[in-house]
């Protein structure tokens, strides 16, 4: 057998994780995801799967976690907050599967992207009406699709902004720069601001990011197995201020970006049009050179 089908520990960890595997990322993925990660990159090399079937295995993961979820019981909700973690593992076993077989491609960015807008719908949706199920109340159903709307659209703001600028690029004939890169940025995000409006919705929109979510649910998850009651209240909170939040984030980001040209601001800071080019080498050659 090749021996690319049957590496070792040792092995794998010196190809399939990305650089500043441990700086860059939330501290789930730096401390937990990312280092675990390689167990089950062993055992799907070992079986011969390919980083697409491992993304498709987490797709089905965060499936059964969310109709787990929408049953309303508290089996159901351990078992779903267990599958969504499930999920965010394999989220990470598949990107060092396509790393140690060399087959990482656009096409498994693009499906690693579909697969995160379909976590957003499921799993908020699966809130609102696990909890209608439970309280015999409709009306949460309404409450869980707003949040899976406003959770859906904090991620589209990104993606949107990103094929707005790859339709600049396309258009124009000038030859650009970038300025960032391996995972790095022309500048560094800003942290938390300490005072003004930002002191407020800074950790708001970290409420609503995916990996934050799932420490708020297996909070939830601990509670249904030692407190019923409390786990009951604290969901019902949850929801409704999920339902309230998470829309209106949603709004205020893409408010924000229109008003302050985000967009363009994003595009002048990432990509220098290159003035010069000597006439024997290509924009690409020049690039690669630079």
């Amino acid at each position: 057998m090749n021996r690319e089908d049957r590496p070792t520990l040792a092995e794998l960890c010196t190809r399939v994780h990305k650089e500043r595997h441990r700086e860059i990322g939330n501290w789930l993925a730096r401390r937990i995801a990312r280092p675990s990660a390689v167990y089950g990159t062993w055992l799907a090399v070992r079986l011969g799967l390919s980083a697409h079937q491992v993304t498709l295995l987490a797709v089905v993961a965060t499936i059964v976690s969310s109709v787990a979820i929408g049953t309303g019981t508290r089996v159901g909700f351990v078992i779903g907050v267990a599958l969504a973690h499930v999920f965010f593992w394999l989220d990470h076993v598949d990107g060092q599967v396509a790393r140690w077989r060399r087959s990482a491609s656009l096409e498994g960015v693009y499906l690693d992207y579909l697969m995160h807008h379909l976590v957003g719908l499921l799993q908020g949706f699966a809130l609102g009406y696990g909890l209608a199920v439970r309280t015999n109340d409709p009306r949460w159903t309404i409450f869980g699709f707003i949040i899976a709307l406003g959770w859906t659209f904090l991620g589209l703001s990104n993606d949107c902004r990103y094929k707005a600028i790859f339709q600049r690029l396309k258009r124009e004939t000038t030859s650009f720069r970038v300025d960032g890169g391996s995972g790095g940025r022309p500048t560094p995000a800003p942290g938390w601001p300490r005072t003004g409006r930002g002191f407020f919705t800074w950790p708001a929109y970290k409420i609503c990011e995916p990996h934050i979510v799932l420490m708020s649910l297996t909070i939830l998850g601990t509670l249904a197995i030692a407190a019923p009651g409390a786990w009951l209240a604290c969901l019902t909170l949850y929801v409704g201020a999920m339902a309230v939040m998470a829309p209106f984030l949603a709004i205020a980001r893409i408010a924000r970006a229109i008003v302050r040209g985000v967009t363009e601001d994003e595009f002048s800071r990432w990509f220098a049009p290159i003035e010069s080019i000597a006439p024997e080498e290509t924009a690409c050659e020049f690039i690669k050179k630079s």
